[in-house]
């Protein structure tokens, strides 16, 4: 039975504020915090940094799902790493009263992550020729009349994208399992109920478990891993998620499956729908072959996340997202940025004022800049 999206549960503001980081503030949401209430609370994960946890190992963070497997809860510790680091910067600046210093570090995050995002993460997966074609000449199809949100078919199809980009397993560290390296597949049902998972499931506290980030970031060193690309293809462990990872807990398990339903539920329109109302070309019956089979006409009416991952493939060889796609996730992220009167692309000429990694000139600042300001970087380890 169709489903009306705005009913459907959802904590997240339609902001990119880092919501998941703050939840309700020091005053709303204190258990997030330290008791000077400007520094978000930390805690050792054995070697390293971990997220808060209680006495179940349920994550202390404001949104539980960013503690689904270690990479996402890795990144949730860094980026509490990295919001304690600018509290101090702001603080060891003695410009600020102590009751205003949080708001400041905490516009100076948020600025330097959205600013990661048009600069760096946007050209990464939509290319930058879209990046600057929807900065110079607007948002063709992305707009509010009055407050922003986000339109159906993103978080319901095409910013789901990189479920495509998940691979069976990773190198979690280089040095974490009693001196070599940790590796793990992303989901394995034999891991249910270990106090140290064999897999990268989160929820768990033990010394291997955190992430040498030179595995997924360019840090120089050699050792960062290339992207799966983006294709119709998913990693086994996807099609068997542990129920912990799903909000109902309650099957089906599979994620092609619950991404495929909510196409129904949600009422989304086709790839092809979408690409013929934004002026692109659709994708041929011949690219989609694999679809006639079932006879339901899925060739010419596609399911918007299958179509995303399909488009990517067949026009850009995998590397980043086709017209669609790339249109819906682009004009959805500057869109919320230039709707939101805080954000830094509404701050005339605004460039990142934060150290960058190895005295690099200050002006810009990318992902590895933002590790090493928070030490989880391989140098700050000595890994």
């Amino acid at each position: 039975m169709p489903t009306e999206p705005r009913r459907s549960r959802n904590t997240r503001t339609p902001s990119l504020d880092l919501d998941s980081l703050y939840g309700g503030g020091p005053i709303g949401q204190p258990s997030l915090y330290e008791p000077d209430r400007q520094r978000l609370r930390i805690e050792s994960g054995g070697l390293f940094e971990d997220v808060p946890r209680d006495a179940t190992g349920r994550a202390i963070i404001a949104d539980p799902r960013n503690d689904e497997n270690m990479m996402i809860s890795g990144l949730q510790a860094a980026f509490i790493k990295f919001h304690n680091a600018v509290v101090d910067i702001v603080r060891a600046e003695r410009r600020y009263l102590p009751s205003l210093v949080f708001n400041e570090a905490r516009r100076r995050v948020l600025w330097h992550y959205q600013w990661i995002l048009v600069k760096e993460f946007l050209p990464q997966i939509i290319g930058q020729s879209v990046v600057s074609d929807i900065m110079s000449r607007g948002r063709r199809h992305y707009r509010p009349s009055n407050a922003a949100y986000m339109p159906v078919e993103f978080p319901g199809a095409a910013y789901r994208f990189g479920h495509s980009m998940v691979r069976p397993s990773y190198r979690a560290n280089l040095a974490g399992d009693d001196g070599a390296a940790f590796f793990g597949m992303v989901f394995d049902p034999a891991a249910e109920g270990q106090v140290d998972p064999a897999d990268l499931r989160g929820g768990a506290r033990k010394p291997r478990r955190f992430i040498g980030w030179q595995t997924f970031f360019d840090f120089g060193d050699g050792e960062v891993k290339p992207n799966k690309l983006i294709d119709t293809k998913l990693s086994t462990p996807l099609f068997n998620l542990p129920l912990a990872t799903i909000a109902s807990g309650e099957p089906p398990t599979s994620l092609a499956t619950r991404n495929l339903l909510r196409h129904i539920t949600w009422s989304q329109p086709s790839g092809q729908a979408i690409a013929r109302a934004i002026g692109a070309t659709p994708l041929g019956r011949g690219d989609l072959s694999e679809l006639a089979t079932y006879s339901l006409n899925l060739d010419a009416r596609t399911p918007l996340w299958y179509y995303v991952l399909k488009e990517a493939e067949v026009v850009n060889g995998g590397q980043r997202l086709g017209p669609v796609g790339a249109r819906i996730v682009g004009e959805v992220f500057i869109g919320l940025l230039q709707l939101d009167g805080n954000s830094y692309l509404n701050r005339f000429r605004w460039r990142p004022t934060l150290p960058r990694r190895n005295n690099a000139p200050a002006g810009d600042f990318r992902m590895v800049d933002l590790l090493t300001l928070a030490q989880v970087d391989p140098a700050s380890r000595g890994q």
